[in-house]
Order: C-alpha cells, then structure tokens, then sequence
C-alpha cells in the first residue's frame, strides 16, 4: 500500500508540472492549484514521508493536522473548479468568498480542537479511530466537509454531463463523479469506524474494512485527478500535433513562398525568417497561413507562375490543414469541462 501511495503521490506532482506553462500564462491556474492540493494531501500519507517531514516541524504531529487542512482545501478547490466550469457567467467572487469562509472556518475550528487538546501528542495518532471525543469531532469535521462538497460536485457534474456531447468532456465527468462515489465510501466508513470506537472501545479496524477504507482513498485521488486532467491532456497532444504538423509544412512552403515572392516583395507583410528560425518561431499555424494565403494571392495575381506537380500538392496539403483544423495558434481548449481549465461553458 505505502509503494501505491508513493507512486500515485508522484503521478500527481508530474501532472501538476504539465499545468505549470500553463499557470506562467495565466491559464488553468484554479487547475494547477486543485491538483496542487491533491498532491500534497496524498504525499503526506506514505510513512517514509510523513515520519521525515514531522519531525521538522515539530514532531507533535502537525504534518496530521496539515493532511487534513488540505484535504478540505482539496474538495473545497474542485467544488469551485466544476462550479466555474457549469455557471452561465463563471464562479462568482460571491460562491468563491463563501467557499473560503466555510472551509477556513472549518480549519480554524480543527485548529483549535487539534491545538487546544492533547489528544495528538499520542503516538498512535496514524493508527485510525482513536477512542475520544475530541480526536472523533475533529476528524468528523473534515470527513462531513468532504461528503458536502463532493454531493455538491457530483450533482454539478453529472447535470452537465447529460449536456455535453463530446466523448472526452463526458468521460472526464463521469470520472469526477466517481471520486465524488469515494469520497462518499471513505467518509461513511470513517464515521461508522468513528462511532464504533467510541462506543465500543475495543473496535479494530482491519481486514476488508480496512482495504476498502485504503481502497476509497486511492480510488478518490486518482478518480478525481484523471477527471481534471482528462480532457486538459487531450487537448494538449492535439495541439502539439498540430502545432509539429504546423512547424512541417511551413518548413516544406516556405522555399516555394520565397520564390512566388521574390518578383513583388512589397506584396507581403510576412516576416523573412532563417531556416532555424522556422524551427522555433513562436505561432507556426499564423506564419504558415500567412505564407500560404500570399502564395495564392501571388499566383492570383501573376497566372503565369509556373507550379510543379509536386509543389501544387504541397499547396493542397496546406490549403487542407488550414481549411480543416484550427491553426495551432490558437490555444487548446479544455475542460466542462472545457471550462474546468480556463474559458467560458461551451457543449461542443
């Protein structure tokens, strides 16, 4: 379990890393902040982490207190994500100001029952369900903050999931929804676990209970990263492809644009650029329809420029990309998702 925890926690940070250009563009930063959130709340988890960390700060078990602030930060960010992603107009400052006053509250409530007891100098504080009341009225705090927040996801996501038609934007929900399920299984259990410790005081928690416990706490994480991330990722491969399609074929015309050109110069406005250069300009898509529309203009223009057979099909393959794909300067579109990544609600 401790080597699942480790490597989910590692798939989570690449995933926040992929969102970083992204963030330094000021696009998908309420995405790079969600998973940002979820990665912290899994990484804690494992011993080797939680054992390291603990210690630095303290070693009064802050690190614990620290899990569940985030995972409260976690469900609270995502509720907004999808909330932004469904609304007409976006998240309003309104819903954002009362989302950070619940959950801050609930945190400050935790701190002081956390920090005002001494239930959390014991060393068995990581072995679930310790039989008191205060440790009981803690953890229930974020265990109810979690169920609230993740009904409130789950309607959202599936109310919009029977609108929108495009396959990846639906599997993307569906998987949100079923973090939304876990969240719910690893919250009952938790409190059913809860209650029994306290009334019953000899309750152990293993076996199956414990699996599907564990169980529901992965199948969270990973359910609700994925749904982030889905349509993001997929979005973002389409782009590259056409972006190296893009860069391909203006390195293919742009000897044929230089020699329609060369006779009536003062006919472009596209920039002269080396051949290095066409390697790494900056918006290939927007230099390549550049290039081809004065191309077309200039034979327009000058009908007896002679084409080869070969240089005629490059023209048609480029004529094709830019009539049937969006040039690749145009940025990928992504999450209900399409808006749980940056822009306005549209059901493709």
């Amino acid at each position: 379990m401790q080597v699942i925890l480790v490597t989910v926690s590692v798939v989570l940070w690449v995933a926040v890393a992929v969102c970083v250009p992204s963030f330094v563009r000021g696009q998908r930063r309420l995405l790079f902040w969600v998973l940002s959130a979820l990665a912290t709340t899994l990484t804690l988890q494992p011993d080797v982490v939680y054992y390291r960390i603990d210690p630095l700060i303290g070693g009064v078990h802050v690190t614990y207190f620290i899990f569940h602030a985030t995972a409260i930060i976690s469900v609270a960010l995502v509720s907004n994500l999808v909330q932004e992603a469904i609304a007409p107009h976006g998240l309003t400052r309104r819903r954002m100001r009362a989302t950070a006053v619940f959950a801050g509250s609930i945190i400050l409530v935790q701190a002081i029952l956390f920090f005002g007891g001494d239930w959390h100098l014991t060393d068995d504080i990581r072995q679930p369900f310790l039989s008191r009341v205060d440790y009981a009225l803690y953890a229930a705090s974020t265990w109810i903050t979690m169920a609230f927040f993740s009904v409130s996801v789950a309607v959202a996501c599936l109310s919009d999931r029977r609108t929108q038609r495009r396959t990846v934007t639906r599997i993307a929900l569906g998987s949100l929804v079923f973090g939304c399920f876990w969240i719910l299984v690893y919250t009952m259990i938790s409190l059913g676990s809860a209650a029994a410790s306290l009334t019953l005081g000899s309750f152990v928690f293993s076996g199956w209970l414990l699996f599907l416990y564990q169980l529901s706490l992965l199948g969270a994480l990973i359910s609700l990263a994925v749904g982030l991330s889905l349509t993001a990722a997929v979005d973002s491969i389409r782009f590259t492809g056409n972006a190296v399609q893009d860069r391909r074929l203006l390195w293919r015309v742009t000897p044929l644009w230089e020699r329609v050109l060369a006779g009536s110069p003062e006919l472009s406005i596209e920039r002269h650029l080396s051949r290095p250069g066409l390697l790494v300009v900056r918006s290939p898509g927007a230099h390549l329809y550049r290039r081809y529309v004065e191309i077309r203009d200039s034979m327009l223009l000058e009908p007896g420029q002679h084409l080869s057979a070969g240089e005629q099909r490059l023209i048609d393959q480029v004529e094709d990309h830019v009539r049937t794909r969006p040039p690749a300067f145009a940025s990928p579109v992504s999450v209900t998702q399409q808006r749980i990544s940056s822009g306005p609600n549209n059901h493709e």
